[in-house]
């Protein structure tokens, strides 16, 4: 290993120092915020034991003053309909500024829970000294399962058509077939004709595979 010089030497202290520091920081932080909690839920064993015979009454002035500003944090975050607005750079922006606008005002409140994402994100600064949100992009799939009784020919010949041109995204995954009594007809699964004219389909069942 080449020797280090002074300035490289200095240079590793002052990281190893800040790492200290740092960690030293993080464990005050953690303290702090357990003393906070235990304050917020009125619990002072650590800071004001009961003495025996004497009243364990506890003044939760912590929550009451966290849980009096979060109405007025709320209204001034989530009161208005747009929680973040997109401001147009010129004339022909205006059109595209308003559907990011919408867009994002969508997503945040519909597709996702926004009111509770900021109401917990408040709360958190409040009350631990820091809120933080995590901001992720995720792609799934989403199977719902659709039961139809009592299908004639017809009815059953459109829906298996739909699933036949949808590529994919829909599967039959049970059929049966009954007869005039109401009772399967084994010998008849595959057939199409009818008996006494009185043939039903009951159920096919169709699994939507939705991105």
């Amino acid at each position: 290993m080449p020797k280090m010089s002074i300035s490289e030497v200095k240079a590793m202290l002052a990281s190893e120092k800040a790492n200290a520091l740092a960690a030293m920081s993080a464990a005050r932080l953690a303290e702090e915020r357990a003393d906070a909690m235990d304050y917020y839920l009125g619990d002072m064993r650590k800071d004001m034991p009961a003495q025996d015979g004497r009243s364990r009454a506890v003044s939760t002035d912590v929550a009451d003053a966290i849980e009096g500003l979060m109405p007025q944090l709320m209204d001034i975050f989530a009161g208005a309909d747009e929680v973040v607005r997109f401001e147009p750079v010129g004339p022909d922006d205006v059109l595209a500024a308003q559907q990011e606008t919408d867009y994002v005002n969508h997503v945040f409140m519909q597709q996702n829970p926004g009111f509770m994402v900021l109401y917990g994100f408040i709360k958190d600064a409040l009350l631990s000294k820091v809120g933080i949100v995590k901001v992720w992009w995720e792609e799934r799939e989403e199977e719902s399962r659709e039961t139809y009784y009592d299908l004639t020919d017809d009815q059953f010949a459109l829906l298996a058509q739909d699933v036949a041109e949808s590529n994919g995204a829909m599967k039959i995954v049970a059929h049966t077939v009954h007869d005039g009594m109401g009772q399967p007809d084994e010998s008849r699964i595959a057939s199409s004709s009818k008996a006494n004219g009185l043939e039903q389909r009951s159920p096919p069942v169709v699994v939507r595979n939705l991105e």
